[in-house]
C-alpha cells in the first residue's frame, strides 16, 4: 500500500448472463465465509492505515428522460490521511471535479464550470465527510468508504447477503460478496489474505427507475 500526505445490461447481455449464470443452491457452500466477517475484516484493515492512495477506474449508467439507459466512464486518484487531509481528482465523460481537505477547510472545484466552494471543516478526515453531510447534504465521492468507522450502520442496512466465490477482479482472486438492502444492492470484490484490499464495487441503484449501476475497479493501492 502506497504512503503519501494529506467513492445495467441490454437484453443480449441478460441473454448471456442466463446462459452461464450459475444458480444460488448450485453455489451454496456451508464452508463458504460469511459476507459480513468479510465486510468486517475489510472495514478493519482500512480503519488500521492512516494514510493511502488509490487509483479508481468508473462506469456509470445515467437514465435518459427518454428512458434509455447510457453508459459513462471516468476515473479517480485518492489521497487519503485519516487524521486530516484528503485530496480527490475526478473526471468523468460529463463532469470534472476536485476535492480538497487540508484539516481546516473543504474546498471543491468544478473545473468545466470554473466555480469553486469552500467551508470550514475539521477533524479526521471520516468526521469531515459526516459533518458536510449533516450541514450540507453533500456526499462526497467514497463517502461511505471514507466512513470506514461506521460498520455497525452498514450491516444494519444489510437485509440479506451472499457469498458468491472466488472471482477475478483486476486480475486477483477475490472474495465475492452480495449486501442486498431495501433500496440498493452492493457487490463487493474482496482481496484474499490477512491484508484484504477492495478490488472491485457494484452498487445497483433500485429505487431509480431504470436501476442504473456504477461499476468502480481499484488498483494502485
Amino acid at each position: 500500500m502506497k504512503s503519501g500526505h494529506p467513492r445495467i445490461g441490454l437484453s443480449l447481455g441478460l441473454t448471456l448472463l442466463a446462459l452461464f449464470a450459475v444458480p444460488l443452491d448450485a453455489a451454496a457452500d456451508n464452508t463458504a465465509p460469511n459476507p459480513l466477517d468479510l465486510y468486517r475484516s475489510l472495514n478493519g484493515h482500512m480503519a488500521s492505515v492512516d494514510t493511502y492512495s488509490v487509483h479508481i477506474e468508473k462506469q456509470f449508467d445515467v437514465i435518459r428522460l427518454d428512458g434509455a439507459k447510457v453508459l459513462y466512464s471516468g476515473a479517480l486518484d485518492v489521497l487519503v490521511s485519516r487524521e486530516g487531509g484528503l485530496h480527490i481528482d475526478y473526471g468523468d465523460d460529463i463532469s470534472a471535479k476536485e476535492v480538497w481537505y487540508d484539516g481546516s477547510a473543504l474546498t471543491i472545484m468544478d473545473h468545466l464550470e470554473n466555480v469553486y466552494a469552500r467551508t470550514p471543516a475539521a477533524g479526521r478526515v471520516n468526521d469531515m465527510v459526516v459533518d458536510v453531510n449533516e450541514r450540507f447534504g453533500l456526499e462526497l465521492p467514497l463517502a461511505p468508504l471514507l466512513e470506514y468507522s461506521k460498520p455497525d450502520d452498514f450491516e444494519a442496512a444489510v437485509q440479506s447477503s451472499a457469498y458468491l466465490g472466488l472471482h477475478d477482479a483486476a486480475g486477483e482472486p477475490c472474495h465475492h460478496a452480495l449486501y442486498r438492502g431495501a433500496n440498493i444492492d452492493l457487490q463487493l470484490w474482496i482481496s484474499t489474505g490477512d491484508k484484504p484490499l477492495l478490488r472491485k464495487m457494484v452498487v445497483t441503484f433500485w429505487n431509480i427507475e431504470g436501476a442504473p449501476q456504477q461499476s468502480l475497479v481499484f488498483s494502485d493501492w
